[in-house]
């Protein structure tokens, strides 16, 4: 489908430069495309998209973080291994994105399932080349999409890293998912003959239409209910071990407290800085490998914390117990004098609502090309502004503050006082990471999980 639409047009409808595009063939999916992406001068950066509304109606599909290395690889890395991925990152793109074709290809799919897309890259000047190598893939259907700085991936030549969300065209999909060891979470393993035992993770997961998703705000070894800024009496250990025992307490309890256990979790997004004291998730899950996404950072953003986990679960689809503000919402642990939710259950019977990485560029602006646009330098204005710009997308997505379950945050500490203003009373999931935003002159950046009432 043609991105090329009428700007006057646009601006009537929705009164603030997006557009929804895609027919809907697929799952109902809606794609809404930045005013500035909407341009009839050819491309050469990838169009970035508002927000993109999918379905849990058939459940969903996880991609691990893919690098340009072989999608079944050794752990920890043989060196010969890590040697053979190119220095060309426009290669590299390839190869990552041929070990998710992979994927994909298994399961019956093709790009147009994707609806979410991170990219992890070490070096920010090589993004031209690498929405070149997107665009030749997705062309006519974009993802929400965000791209974020990071120091180092877990493999030292890997210069980008890309993990996927994936929304099936149907309950039941063309290729063979391995029976998990929790009903309803499948392992997927393209080339079953060739796949190793020693895998440090599963390459995808599908998740059955029965299972409701588990967010949680990020995990270290600060106990859920203490503020990492305001901690008051409570001290981090100095101790490696003590640190990877309380992260390891910490996620124990608060996956109890959501009735489920650590065979439940389908994907970890890890932020290693140096001084250890990580949990050593083998131990705890036993057979079981999520998904995962591995990052090597100089600071993870938290005071004193040497790891930091983004962690997304499952749960056998039950009726609500403890009340949200918005149905098929349940926060777990969470109190009226906490910062965040620890925890959120998403019933199966809602839609998901991603939001692409927000910053303080007003929407009808191309942060690469910002013509006469200058952003203000002061962390705090930009806040603001990136507070406003979500609140924009929120309302073009029909939804509120109250239907987001969660705020990931990239750049710099900020007191966040606009998004408590625009929130009221309601707490989501958050996870605050010192690593850069991607976006040039952007100080802060926002990326959005929310949900929506299904549509029939």
């Amino acid at each position: 489908m043609s991105l090329q639409l009428d700007r006057r047009e646009l601006l009537k409808k929705l009164g603030w430069g997006s557009v929804a595009v895609g027919s809907g063939a697929i799952n109902s999916m809606t794609s809404v495309v930045p005013a500035w992406a909407q341009t009839t001068a050819p491309r050469a950066r990838t169009p970035r998209v508002s927000f993109i509304r999918a379905p849990l109606a058939n459940g969903i599909i996880v991609h691990a973080g893919g690098t340009s290395m072989e999608l079944y690889h050794r752990h920890p890395h043989v060196e010969i291994e890590e040697l053979v991925q190119p220095d060309d990152i426009r290669l590299q793109t390839r190869l990552v994105l041929r070990n998710h074709k992979e994927i994909l290809d298994w399961m019956g799919l093709s790009w147009r399932n994707v609806v979410k897309l991170t990219r992890y890259q070490t070096r920010m000047d090589e993004s031209k080349q690498i929405d070149e190598v997107l665009a030749s893939y997705f062309r006519d259907w974009w993802p929400a999409m965000t791209i974020v700085e990071i120091g180092r991936l877990s493999s030292p030549q890997a210069r980008l890293e890309i993990d996927m969300w994936v929304t099936p065209n149907e309950t039941r999909v063309a290729g063979d998912a391995t029976p998990g060891i929790i009903q309803g979470i499948d392992p997927i393993r393209p080339r079953p003959e060739v796949a190793l035992k020693d895998m440090a993770f599963a390459p995808g997961i599908k998740i059955s239409r029965d299972m409701d998703l588990v967010f949680f705000s990020g995990i270290t070894a600060y106990p859920p209910d203490v503020d990492p800024w305001n901690p008051g009496s409570f001290k981090l250990p100095a101790d490696p071990a003590a640190r990877s025992k309380l992260a390891t307490d910490n996620l124990d309890r608060v996956l109890k407290a959501a009735g489920i256990g650590w065979q439940h979790i389908i994907m970890q997004v890890s932020y290693t800085g140096p001084g250890g004291g990580g949990i050593n998730f083998r131990e705890q899950m036993g057979d079981w490998r999520p998904c995962s996404t591995s990052l090597q950072v100089t600071d993870t953003g938290i005071p004193g914390a040497n790891r930091l986990y983004q962690i997304t679960a499952v749960a056998p689809h039950k009726a609500q117990t403890t009340k949200g503000t918005v149905p098929g919402i349940e926060p777990f642990l969470a109190r009226p004098d906490m910062a965040f939710a620890p925890a959120m259950r998403v019933s199966r019977d809602l839609d998901l609502v991603y939001i692409s990485g927000m910053t303080a560029y007003p929407t009808d602006v191309d942060p690469w090309n910002p013509g006469n646009f200058r952003l203000l330098e002061n962390v705090d204005a930009q806040d603001k502004m990136a507070t406003d710009n979500i609140d924009r997308t929120l309302r073009a997505a029909g939804i509120t503050w109250q239907h987001v379950v969660l705020i990931s945050r990239a750049g710099e500490a900020i007191s966040g006082n606009y998004m408590l203003e625009k929130m009221g009373g309601w707490r989501p999931c958050r996870t605050t990471r010192a690593i850069g935003t991607g976006v040039p002159g952007a100080r802060v950046l926002y990326e959005i999980t929310a949900v929506a009432p299904r549509r029939g």
